[in-house]
This record gives structure tokens, C-alpha cells and sequence, in this order.
């Protein structure tokens, strides 16, 4: 007997086989290769279950309801597949083969308690969701930034915007004021090239936006160098970060409830007091300005409660963001 004799017929043998699940990889047939091969456990339904409960109860209450959660587990336990999958089952945006998510994930649950309350939570309150894999997607040229910079950044590349930060504000202004498809065909006209290959090149939107910035609003730009891309002189109170992002996600997708999830954010933080601080602030901000309607998830090798011996790295600072991460997920 062959070896390949053993297996479904639908299994190829000979595909590749990923070690690690990254939230980067969102191709539809990665998608589905994933999640077809998605092995729940009773230990993970029970976390699903445990963790949907949860939210669909704070949901359902709304106001200063606990909306942080880390799921802890050691390498290899599964958290980031558990986060990515429950993230792109609640984002009714995201289909494969024109199937929602959300069914390839109720198919590889056992319970049908768990089933209902993925259902539940997904029909009740859709939610935009953004993931960020801090393992890969550090700002370059800074690798210690702190968690909410990091998150702010991939917030305007997720919603489409420069990560300039005064043309990021230009592009929504020109949004709200129904003129982006206008300056979008300016800039086309100019360049010869589409404006999002371009709206991260610091030379191509020093030398165009400055004039065109005065055509379109003259009052605001009085000349044809009144608008600069520089961002030294800026100076922001981290409630007025987070409340950008929250509407700038709001404001993409016409979704009130939104779900940051966060991929190896113990790790990343580490026993860095400051890191550790800011991560602590985001969340508060997170839960008072959202209302209760956005939710911020953490995967990391650490538990909150004590050094893990499991962990590659341990800190026992972490337990100071016990009071902003009250739910908490330990996979085995």
C-alpha cells in the first residue's frame, strides 16, 4: 500500500505545508487550505465557547463592559490560527470561494453550542476587523515602538491611506468632502501612475500634492507651497490616536464595532516598562472611547498572572495589564 493511500483523496500529499500561520497570508486559497485543515480540538471548542460567551454577553450590555483579551498559550499551541480564524469568521467581508469564513469555521467546530454562538455573534454585530502581526510588521527603522504607533500605522494601510501622516489627513478630507476620485485622476493625469502606487513615495507627493493641494482648496493652501508632508512639528494626545483610528475604521467600513487583533504582543512588549504602559493605556482608551464596541485581542506565550516557564521569554511585568486584559484564553 501507498503511503498517500491513507489519506483523503481530496489531500494532496505533495502541497506545501505551512509551519507557522501568519495573518498576512489572506490569498483565498491559502484561506482555504487553512481552515479545511484546521484541526478543533474539545480543548479549543471549549475556549471558542468560552471566549464567544463572553463577548456576545459584553456585546449584548454595550457601555464600560470588558473588551480586553489574551489568549496565551505555548509555541505551537495554536493562538495565532484560533485568533486569525475567529477574526475572519466575524468580518462578513471575508469569503473563499464565495462562501463566507464564518461557515469554514462552524464547519470544523464539534459543538453545536459553539456553532450558534459563532452564528450569533457574527449575524448580531459584524464587525471590522484588523489584525496586525507585530512579529512582521514592526515600523522600519524603529523596532521598539510602542504597540499603539505600530497599530495607528497599520490602521491607515489597512484602510487605504498614505502613512504620511498630513497627506494620510489630506486623503480624508478629500473623502469627506467627496473630491478623492477628483484628485485620484489629477494625480493619474501628472504622473502617469495610479495614486496608491504612489502615496507612500516621499518624492513623487513632495513634488505633486503641494500645487494641487492649492488648486483644490485655496483657501486652506494659499500657495503653491502652503501643504508640506513634514510631521515633526505634530503633536498628538494618545486619546486623539486612538479616536482617529476607531473612525477612520468606522469611517471605511461603516461598521460600529470593530476588533483590533493583535498577533505576539507579549513578546513584543517583553518586561519593556514603557511598552508595557503604552499596551496598558491603548486598551483603556479602546474600552472608554469605543463605548464598549471595540475590542482589542492579544496573543502571546505568557499568561498575565505569572512567569511561564513555557514562555520563551518571560516577564513578570505583564501582570500590570491583568485590569485592561480580564478575559483570558490559555490554549494547551
Amino acid at each position: 500500500m501507498l503511503i498517500k493511500a491513507l489519506f483523503h483523496p481530496s489531500k494532496d500529499i505533495y502541497r506545501t505545508i505551512e509551519k507557522v500561520i501568519t495573518y498576512n497570508a489572506s490569498q483565498e486559497e491559502r484561506l482555504k487550505a487553512e481552515i479545511t485543515e484546521y484541526f478543533v480540538t474539545e480543548h479549543i471548542d471549549e475556549q471558542f465557547e468560552e471566549l464567544l460567551t463572553k463577548m456576545q454577553l459584553a456585546m449584548d450590555q454595550g457601555g464600560q463592559n470588558d473588551v480586553g483579551v489574551w489568549v496565551s498559550g505555548f509555541y505551537g499551541s495554536g493562538k495565532s490560527s484560533f485568533t486569525k480564524y475567529l477574526g475572519l469568521a466575524l468580518d462578513d467581508q471575508v469569503k473563499v470561494d464565495g462562501v463566507p469564513f464564518l461557515r469554514y469555521l462552524q464547519d470544523r467546530m464539534n459543538k453545536p453550542q459553539t456553532k450558534a454562538l459563532l452564528n450569533t455573534l457574527a449575524t448580531r454585530y459584524p464587525a471590522a476587523v484588523v489584525l496586525l502581526d507585530l512579529a512582521s510588521e514592526m515600523l522600519a527603522g524603529a523596532t521598539m515602538e510602542d504597540v499603539s504607533t505600530v497599530l495607528y500605522y497599520k490602521v491607515l494601510q489597512w484602510a487605504g491611506y498614505s502613512q504620511n501622516l498630513k497627506v494620510a489627513a489630506f486623503e480624508r478630507r478629500l473623502h469627506k468632502d467627496g473630491r478623492y476620485n477628483d484628485f485620484t485622476a489629477r494625480i493619474e493625469q501628472e504622473a502617469g501612475v495610479a495614486w496608491l502606487e504612489v502615496q507612500n513615495d516621499p518624492l513623487v507627493i513632495d513634488s505633486l500634492l503641494p500645487e494641487i493641494a492649492h488648486e483644490l482648496y485655496p483657501n486652506l493652501f494659499k500657495s503653491t507651497t502652503a501643504f508640506n508632508t513634514e510631521t515633526a512639528d505634530i503633536i498628538r494626545f494618545e486619546t486623539d490616536r486612538v479616536q482617529e483610528m476607531i473612525d477612520i475604521v468606522r469611517e471605511t467600513t461603516g461598521k460600529q464595532f470593530i476588533i483590533f487583533i493583535i498577533d505576539e504582543v507579549g513578546q513584543y512588549v517583553g518586561s519593556r516598562p514603557n511598552l508595557i504602559l503604552n499596551l496598558d493605556g491603548l486598551a483603556k482608551n479602546l474600552k472608554n472611547i469605543g463605548d464598549g464596541k471595540v475590542w482589542i485581542i492579544g496573543t502571546a506565550q505568557q499568561t498575565l498572572t505569572e512567569d511561564d516557564p513555557r514562555a520563551a521569554l518571560n516577564s513578570p511585568e505583564l501582570f500590570k495589564l491583568t485590569a485592561r486584559f480580564p478575559i483570558q484564553i490559555d490554549l494547551q
